[in-house]
């Protein structure tokens, strides 16, 4: 007998390994069936439910951010500006920029004769991004210096995630435009974010520049398929719980975690603001420094130093209060005749309730500043106008 013909024997009751593949491509179809049937049947019910189609929330999530992202463009030289002339309304609230860029009711650009402008230049408490147009703290501040008898006009230039790099680079190449008499500065939280990268950049190149390009929707996140499942997500959230949403941004994972930021950063972050108050001054406006408070609330202190971390990972959520106090310190430095400083994160009467989150204000919160920042401006725009009747 040859060895072809001899013929293969296989032990009684062991499968074939030709069952056994379909036996498991069968259990695998009919576990994808049932899963497809499962995904189906939640979304159908919160059709029935709901009135309408449901997504992840991640899904929905960019989904909004595309909504408010589209008054957002990218620039040459600030990374990402407001796309003049656009409007949306997130949440209810009108947020809108005007034909030349700015959070303010549309006005030219050639300055009113005897009207006093000023400009608030800042990152996302200036823009005041829980306000409405005309609950910002900007708005708010110069309804008061009008009550007050002194005719202004108030200009809006802040702008999410802008740190003080960006505010020298708007100031030199748009806003003094303007003809300000005054600007004021609220700065200092965005300027951590580029504090924390190793090794540190002192032109901000790196994560700041790319942290700003995700959560302004000019690089959007890509959103992997099984984020796109309902069943999915409702089970994990059953195991792990409710997971935040923050957009993943590059580079993040590469941050080293840290307690301080480096003396270089706090001398940088000086120099940044010297330029602006330098810039300023040529063009002949006066200055006002705000110097920026952030808060733990008590009520969720663990979870607003979670907050934080993901838009400045390198810092430690529940050490950064103390570490944008030293840039703050650097704003009380430079007070002089011609530069004023507000400083509303020390002398402001806050409370946990004048926050929606650790650094963006509720309404009570954008009118304790604008209330406190007019103190400032109003007796620095009378001393100029006296000036300018002596001349």
């Amino acid at each position: 007998m040859g060895l072809l013909a001899i013929k293969r024997t296989q032990p009684e009751g062991m499968p074939s390994v030709r069952k056994m593949i379909r036996d498991a491509a069968a259990a695998l179809v009919l576990t994808v069936v049932v899963l497809l049937i499962a995904e189906a049947g939640i979304r159908v019910f919160d059709r029935v439910r709901f009135g309408h189609w449901t997504h992840t929330s991640i899904v929905t999530f960019l989904d909004g951010m595309r909504e408010v992202t589209h008054i957002y463009r990218e620039h040459p030289f600030l990374n990402v500006g407001p796309n003049e002339g656009t409007h949306t309304a997130p949440f209810g609230r009108p947020i809108s920029f005007n034909s030349l860029g700015y959070r303010s009711p549309e006005r030219p650009l050639a300055k009113p004769q005897g009207t006093i402008r000023i400009i608030c230049s800042g990152g996302s408490t200036t823009l005041d991004l829980l306000a409405a147009d005309d609950g910002t703290w900007p708005s708010r501040l110069e309804a008061e210096l009008r009550r007050r008898g002194l005719r202004v006009e108030v200009w809006n230039a802040g702008f999410p995630g802008w740190s003080s790099v960006e505010n020298v680079i708007s100031l030199a190449i748009r806003d003094v435009d303007l003809a300000p008499d005054i600007v004021t500065l609220l700065q200092g939280f965005n300027d951590l974010q580029p504090a924390t990268q190793v090794p540190f950049n002192s032109q901000y190149e790196g994560f700041h520049t790319r942290a700003m390009r995700v959560t302004n929707g000019i690089d959007m996140p890509r959103v992997p398929w099984y984020q796109h499942s309902l069943l999915l997500e409702r089970v994990r959230t059953f195991v792990l719980g409710p997971q935040p949403l923050v957009a993943s941004l590059p580079g993040q994972t590469d941050i080293v975690m840290r307690d301080s930021i480096p003396d270089e950063a706090v001398r940088v972050f000086e120099r940044n603001i010297r330029s602006f108050i330098a810039l300023a001054r040529a063009h002949g406006a006066s200055v006002v420094l705000v110097t920026q408070p952030v808060r733990l609330r008590a009520a969720s202190a663990e979870a607003d130093a979670r907050w934080l971390e993901p838009w400045i990972p390198g810092l430690r959520g529940n050490r950064l209060p103390g570490e944008l106090e030293r840039l703050n310190n650097v704003l009380r430095d430079l007070a002089s005749d011609e530069v004023s400083v507000a400083d509303a994160a020390r002398d402001i009467a806050w409370t946990d309730d004048d926050f929606g989150d650790p650094v963006h204000y509720r309404p009570s919160g954008s009118s304790k500043l604008a209330l406190f920042i007019a103190d400032r401006v109003d007796t620095m725009a009378r001393r100029g106008r006296d000036r300018s009747a002596e001349q």
